[in-house]
Order: C-alpha cells, then sequence, then structure tokens
C-alpha cells in the first residue's frame, strides 16, 4: 500500500467508532514508527479514545511490566505526540492516589484482603489499580520482535484481548514479518481484526524524512534515490549527520555543499547499510587512485575471475553515481562517518583549500578557454590556439599553479616553440612561484614532465639553501624542527673537517641533543633517491666527527658510548657506499658495445 493509502487507514483505526486491535507491518526500517508518530501528530486531537499510550517492548521480560509501561506511558490525547515524562508520571501518580484513597474509604474488600498480607502486599495493589486505570486508551505497542525472552508472544497477545475486550481500549502493533513464533501464528488471526501493510516506493521514504524545500533537502533527495535507500533509519540517519556538518558549511561554495551530500548518503550506505550496500568505505576511499588491474587469462582461476568481475561492478557502480575519486574532502566526511562525530577544524581547513582552488579555476578561466579550443578540434588552427595561450599567460600568468606552466610547458615544446615559453618559465619562478612559500621540496607531490620546467624548479630550491657558518645552519635547523630542504641542503653542503670544528667546539649542556639532530637523519626513509643520499651524507659527516674527537682523549671514548648504537647503521651505509663505487667501477671499466 502507498503512504497515502495507509495513512487512511490508520486515520480510519483511530477516528472510527469500534474498537479493534490491528498490525502494522512491514519490512525492518521502513519506517513504520516514522510513519505511526506522524499520524499521532496530526490527528492527535480527533482520536476516540480520551488518552494514548506509547510502548517499546524492546527488553520487556514480564507481563507484569508490560502492564505497568502501559500506564506509565499513558497520557491524554493532546500530548499524545509528546513522550511521557514526569509532569505524564504526576497525572497518573494523582489518579492512582486518589483512586486509593477512595478505596480506603470505602473499606474495600480488596484493600482489606492486601492489609492482612501487611506492606509486602501494597506493591501488588498498586500495581492492580495502575491496569484498573488503563482504560479508554489507544495504544501502540512496538518492537515486539525485541521483547525479553520472560515474555511470551501468548501473553501479549491475551493481554491485547483483554485491552480491546474489556477495557475500552483499541491496539495498534508495529511488526516485523521476520521470526515470528508458532505461538504468534496460532493466536493473531484471533486477537487482530486486519493488518496494514507499509511498503513504501523509495520516493515516499525519501520524502518522508527530505519533506522539506531546502536545498539540502533537494540535493539529498536526488542522491538518495539515485542509491535507492527506502530504508527509513538510513534515511533519518543520513539527516542526523547533514545536521552535525550543516553550520560548518553554511555559505560554502555549492559545489562544495553539493559534493558533501554527494558523499555523506556513500558513505553511510557503505557503513550502516548491510548487503544494501554494493561498496565498502575502503573501497570508496581507494576509489580513483592508480591501480594495476588485471584482465582474465588463461591462468587465471574461477575465483580471480570473479574477484575482477566484482571489482569492476564496483566500481562501474561508484562511477554511475557520480563518484569519481576519494578526494582530501571526501575523506574528511567519511571520516565523519566513521567516528560518529564532525572534526569541524578539519572540514573547515579542506573547505578553505577547496574554495582556493575554485577561486583559482575562476582565475584561470583563459587557460581553461584555451585549452577547451586546443581539444575541440583537428582543424590547421595553430596560429588561433597559440593566441589564445598568449591571451592566457599575459593576463594569468600570475595565478599559474605548477601544473598549468607544466602543461603549457608541453605545448610550446611540442610544437617547436621552446625558446618562447622558457622566458615565461624563467619569470615565473622568478616572480610567481616565491609567492607561494614552498619551500620544501618534499611538498612536490607530482613533479614536472618538462625538462625546463623540472630544471627550472630544482634551481628554486638550490636557490634556497642558507649561506652562512656551520653554527648557523644548527641554529636555523633547532628554529625549524621539520628540517626545512634549505637547512638540509646547506649542512650537506660542508665538509667533514665543518662537522669536526663544530663538535670540537661545542661546549653546551644539549651537546647530546645536538648531536643526535643530525645523526637521526640516517634513519630516514625517502621515495626519492636523491634526499635519501643527502642525509645520508650528513648522517656519515656527523658519526665520523663524533668517532674522530672520542679518540683523543679517553673521557672522550666515554663520552661516545651513548652514540654508540648509531655505529650498526654506520658501518651498513659504508659498506652501500663501497658496492655503489665498486659498481660504478666495473661499468666503467665494462667495455663499450659498438
Amino acid at each position: 500500500m502507498s503512504v497515502k493509502k495507509v495513512k487512511s487507514a490508520l486515520l480510519d483505526f483511530v477516528k472510527g467508532e469500534k474498537d479493534r486491535a490491528i498490525v502494522l507491518k512491514g519490512d525492518w526500517g521502513t519506517g513504520k514508527t516514522h510513519l505511526w508518530k506522524q499520524v499521532v501528530l496530526e490527528s492527535r486531537d480527533s482520536f476516540h479514545k480520551r488518552n494514548y499510550s506509547y510502548v517499546s517492548l524492546f527488553g520487556l521480560n514480564s507481563l507484569k511490566d508490560l502492564k505497568k509501561s502501559i500506564y506509565e506511558n499513558k497520557v491524554y490525547r493532546e500530548r499524545a505526540h509528546i513522550a511521557s515524562d514526569e509532569s505524564s508520571f504526576e497525572e497518573n501518580l494523582k489518579d492512582i492516589s486518589g483512586r486509593f484513597a477512595g478505596w480506603m474509604r470505602k473499606g474495600s474488600s480488596l484493600f482489606n484482603d492486601v492489609s492482612a498480607m501487611g506492606v509486602k502486599g501494597i506493591g501488588p495493589m498498586v500495581e492492580s489499580l495502575q491496569f484498573i486505570r488503563v482504560t479508554d486508551t489507544l495504544i501502540c505497542l512496538d518492537d515486539f520482535e525485541r521483547k525479553g525472552s520472560g515474555l511470551h508472544d501468548r501473553e501479549v497477545l491475551g493481554l491485547i484481548s483483554l485491552l480491546v475486550e474489556s477495557k475500552k481500549c483499541r491496539v495498534v502493533m508495529l511488526l516485523n514479518d521476520d521470526n515470528l513464533s508458532d505461538d504468534f501464528f496460532s493466536y493473531h488471526e484471533k486477537v487482530f481484526d486486519y493488518e496494514v501493510t507499509f511498503n513504501p516506493s523509495i520516493d515516499e521514504s525519501v520524502k518522508l524524512v527530505f519533506g522539506s524545500e531546502s536545498f539540502f533537502h533537494r540535493t539529498l533527495a536526488k542522491n538518495v534515490t539515485k542509491l535507492e535507500i527506502n530504508n527509513i533509519r538510513l534515511l533519518k540517519k543520513i539527516d542526523f549527520f547533514v545536521g552535525l556538518i550543516e553550520k560548518t558549511l553554511h555559505g560554502c561554495n555549492e559545489h562544495i555543499i553539493e559534493q558533501a551530500l554527494l558523499v555523506l548518503p556513500l558513505a553511510i550506505l557503505a557503513k550502516y547499510g548491510g548487503d544494501a550496500s554494493k561498496v565498502d568505505l575502503d573501497f570508496i576511499i581507494a576509489h580513483g587512485q592508480f591501480r594495476r588491474t588485471s584482465l582474465p587469462d588463461s591462468d587465471s582461476t574461477n575465483e580471480d575471475d570473479e574477484a575482477i568481475r566484482i571489482e569492476a561492478e564496483k566500481t562501474t557502480f561508484l562511477q554511475e553515481y557520480g563518484f569519481i575519486r576519494c578526494s582530501e574532502f571526501d575523506l574528511a566526511i567519511i571520516n565523519l562517518v566513521k567516528k560518529g562525530y564532525a572534526d569541524e577544524d578539519l572540514i573547515k581547513k579542506v573547505v578553505e583549500e577547496i574554495e582556493r582552488e575554485i577561486r583559482h579555476n575562476k582565475d584561470v578561466a583563459l587557460l581553461r578557454d584555451a585549452w577547451k579550443i586546443y581539444n575541440s578540434s583537428f582543424q590547421d588552427d595553430e596560429s588561433e590556439v597559440l593566441l589564445a595561450f598568449e591571451n592566457a599567460i599575459k593576463v594569468g600568468l600570475d595565478k599559474f599553479s605548477l601544473e598549468d606552466l607544466d602543461s603549457v610547458a608541453f605545448l610550446y615544446y611540442g610544437l617547436g616553440r621552446d625558446a618562447e615559453i622558457q622566458p615565461v618559465i624563467d619569470r615565473f619562478f622568478s616572480e610567481v612561484y616565491p609567492r607561494y612559500g614552498v619551500t620544501d621540496i618534499d611538498d612536490i607531490i607530482q613533479w614536472p614532465s618538462n625538462s625546463y620546467v623540472r630544471q627550472s624548479l630544482e634551481g628554486f630550491f638550490d636557490g634556497l639553501v642558507f649561506k652562512g657558518s656551520f653554527s648557523e645552519f644548527m641554529q636555523a635547523a633547532f628554529a625549524n624542527p621539520n628540517n626545512s630542504y634549505e637547512i638540509i641542503k646547506g649542512l650537506a653542503s660542508k665538509d667533514g673537517n665543518d662537522f669536526y670544528n663544530y663538535f670540537s667546539s661545542l661546549n653546551d649542556h644539549a651537546f647530546s641533543f645536538h648531536a643526535r639532530l643530525l645523526l637521526k637523519l640516517g634513519n630516514t626513509s625517502f621515495s626519492n633517491q636523491d634526499d635519501a643520499l643527502i642525509y645520508r651524507d650528513i648522517f656519515i659527516k656527523a658519526f665520523e666527527a663524533l668517532k674522530e674527537l672520542s679518540e683523543t682523549t679517553a673521557l672522550n671514548k666515554l663520552r661516545m658510548s651513548k652514540f654508540m648504537s648509531y655505529e650498526p647503521l654506520y658501518l651498513r651505509e659504508l659498506k652501500k657506499i663501497q658496492n655503489e663505487k665498486k659498481e660504478a667501477a666495473e661499468a666503467e671499466a665494462a667495455p663499450k658495445s659498438e
């Protein structure tokens, strides 16, 4: 049944003249509780019954507990949309107290019987009075499948019959069809007048949760529909997480908000959707990164072929959804879902970087237009293409990124116009690039492909090297604990005598810290071989200077013992150097092929 028809059936139930028990059933997470609460909110003032009680059976272990919960959650229909609270408890307490006092005045035989049993009889008497006061009430029983093992199906169904037939009540049970007992099926036809099946479409589920016309809800509705999410619990979880970041994203570029609202439901489906999700979080995070994918061959097993097929399906799913690759911003949103709370500082930082990129794209719009002309045809329009690029360089070189410059150099070199672009590259590195504040060669993730741009970049970093004494370099190293590139290059330019003279003249209570600052460079790993050699060179010079000093006096030999843990590393590096020299000599001596 559609949402509209189910709502109509429920309204007939709560407003009609006849007392009855019904079942509202549907799959887990389809939103039965959510829909019922909507009906209560919209129609409570016109309930046929004076009172209302909503009870979750979750964890209830006895019939006594169930009766007590029905009474304790009883409120007047006008307050049916509000969970029972302290005020409703006070109302019920006044009600039961007044009833109890009236019985005392009348000398009730029940009270006399209980009095004979002493104080212990008061509790059961109060419980009896409570249940007596459950009358003229609309009752909703939820979470039947999660009740405690001590509360049996037949007891619940028997109580429902009693409430309808003898207590002027009507009962709706919200029910999943899964894992129901034989007892339930034996008795339910005698208890319930009819069943209402709730199986909403994706569009109906989405409208139940994202019904507002806000930009956030409109965008989310579009995305969750693409993902085919009709589980109300998942949709409400998505809405909850959106609430965590909405304030942070307020006022951001629309592109950023759209990306956040694209990633968020995808991540929540992956984490909480179980079998309904076609991908997991790890696959989402890795999506778009370079990976070597194998095609089935004669040596592949059925398992290999199946794994390749599944990966291809996952990739297609993400691409069709519109998720191209996992960016740093996407990862921040995914981590929000993983952690369950918003890291506002991280999200703000990533948002700032994306907005900077968006501004950059606007600043180099002429360059983008030039590339559009280049890519638009195979016509003989070199002059038009070059004119577009010359204009882009003239207007926007100061906004070019390193990648922009490298791509333009690719074009000019490909057309044999090296001499025209080289002055532009020189001007970029002398006037533009220094403003970007890049001082560490390790910050360059992707090196330029054009040889002249690459050479100019290396020259830029070489020009950053400090000019000064060894002592000045060490002072700079202490001021920059991250060992910036120019300091490292400067230290590497010094010879062994500079290291020896520095340590021989150093008289400082932090002597060991000075020495270890250089020695620990030997344990640094690099993918870049040139950087690895620079760090190794500093380490070897430092260790050799200390070792030479240790041999000057017996006292210094004792002092050297605290640095001897570095000796195995030193010996390994020396052996590597010897092997490298040997291989180079053998290569030099090898006969040259003609």
